[in-house]
């Protein structure tokens, strides 16, 4: 196993001329320069993380090393973010060499030497953090299955900065993934893709966690074998369900927080049921939601009287059926994930021919995702792609960004004497004819 405290206490000697004076936020004591006690608590918890991950883990995903920066070759910039920039390299030289699964508390475990990978770099992150701690944590908690993988750690020696290091996704997040790909896609990929999303999603619920930051910048993807692959990403704001985060802060991208949250309540996991139906929407009207909207107060109150964005007339009327549920303006009224997966595996079984029961539904379904309807979407979707629609500046599309709408929406609410409206007209959308009976 890799020796880790050399590297650590490396890092804590050259950490104290990058630092300003100021009361640490954490413990609350006047430091000059860092605050030592908490910094230090912050390296040591580092380094726990990452020796007991080596000889506890049962397979090589539970694993996370320090990683050499100097191992890390022709990084390029990919993307800004909310929190720091995304980066993509090569991996190379990594002593963890391949071993069978089974050995793996025997023996050393196998990595590819030459893996391309992410690199997520926090902005001003000289100084190991509880919020960097935090998104480390998760990503080992969650590093299995449609979740994306972290590899481990690392810091750029040229401005301290530290960084994690986590698997790369070569077709990018769902919204670059449509513009692209549009050619390609049809009603099997997207089923197959909103597969992903959900067993990604029910990874996460089944570890009494939530997500938080549920949107479709946050959904990754890759091409394999003719399928795509969808993972979830960025955990640094995720926390266990009956953990209130300290930082009552509210961020997000505006049209993927559930009215609920924005109105000042706790995150929870209808929330990111929420969010799923927000991305349900993009996949098939092949637009950010309220895309001819400013993403401001007033989309936000809007939100919270129940608009909703508009649902195109080519949807199945299933999946218009199923993502009106999941943007229900009560929280209950949302289905779990797990009843969320159940129902798109049974439209997957149908669409790829691999079930022969519920004929009744099966001749619905097959119906409803005709190809006809196919043929509409992707006409929609290649039009787009030629001529997209102008974003406006306070979007920040895909950049979760601090929303402190509260106390307004809740005095502006109170004000106009506005009460939630449940029944299908709030949704602005066309009605559907379809018995629920056969879907829900």
């Amino acid at each position: 196993m890799e020796n880790i405290e050399d590297n650590m206490e490396n890092m804590k000697d050259d950490i104290e001329n990058s630092c300003t004076s100021s009361r640490c936020p954490e413990c609350g004591n006047k430091f000059y320069y860092y605050c030592k006690p908490c910094n230090f608590a912050h390296f040591n918890k580092i380094d726990k993380l990452i020796q007991n991950s080596q000889p506890n883990a049962n397979y090589r995903y539970k694993l996370i090393k320090w990683i050499e920066y100097s191992n890390l070759k022709n990084i390029e910039f990919v993307a800004h973010g909310g929190f720091g920039s995304v980066y993509k390299a090569i991996w190379k030289g990594d002593p963890i060499e391949e071993e069978p699964y089974s050995n793996i508390n025997k023996s050393k475990v196998y990595r590819n030497c030459n893996k391309k990978v992410a690199i997520k770099k926090f902005r001003n992150a000289t100084s190991i953090s509880s919020e960097f701690l935090n998104e480390v944590r998760n990503n080992l908690e969650l590093n299995y299955g449609y979740c994306n993988l972290i590899y481990g750690v690392t810091r750029d020696p040229q401005n301290g900065e530290f960084a994690i290091v986590i698997e790369f996704q070569n077709d990018g997040n769902i919204r670059e993934l449509v513009k692209k790909s549009h050619s390609i896609l049809n009603w099997k990929l997207i089923v197959f893709i909103l597969i992903g999303i959900s067993n990604g999603l029910c990874a996460v619920h089944s570890k009494n966690y939530h997500h938080r930051d549920f949107h479709s910048g946050n959904i990754l993807n890759s091409t394999y074998g003719g399928r795509i692959y969808s993972v979830i990403s960025d955990f640094g704001l995720c926390c266990p369900a009956n953990q209130n985060s300290v930082d009552k802060t509210l961020y997000g991208v505006l049209p993927f927080v559930a009215p609920e949250v924005l109105r000042g309540g706790e995150f929870t996991k209808a929330a990111d049921i929420y969010g799923f139906g927000m991305l349900m929407s993009e996949l098939i009207s092949g637009e950010a939601p309220f895309i001819d909207r400013d993403y401001d107060l007033h989309l936000a109150l809007d939100i919270c009287k129940g608009e909703r964005p508009p649902i195109p007339e080519y949807t199945p009327e299933p999946y218009a059926a199923l993502m009106k549920r999941c943007w229900d303006p009560i929280p209950t009224n949302r289905p779990s994930v797990y009843e969320l997966g159940e129902k798109i595996a049974i439209w997957c079984d149908i669409i790829h021919e691999l079930s022969h029961s519920r004929v009744a539904m099966k001749q619905e379904i097959e119906k409803e995702f005709s190809r006809e309807r196919e043929d509409r979407w992707k006409a929609r979707l290649a039009e787009l792609a030629t001529k997209p629609f102008s974003l406006k500046k306070s979007q920040n599309m895909l950049t979760s960004k601090q929303l402190d709408y509260s106390k307004q929406l809740t005095q502006l609410l109170e004000a106009k004497d506005v009460e939630m409206e449940t029944n299908d007209n709030t949704y602005h959308t066309r009605q559907f004819d379809m018995s629920l009976k056969l879907l829900l």
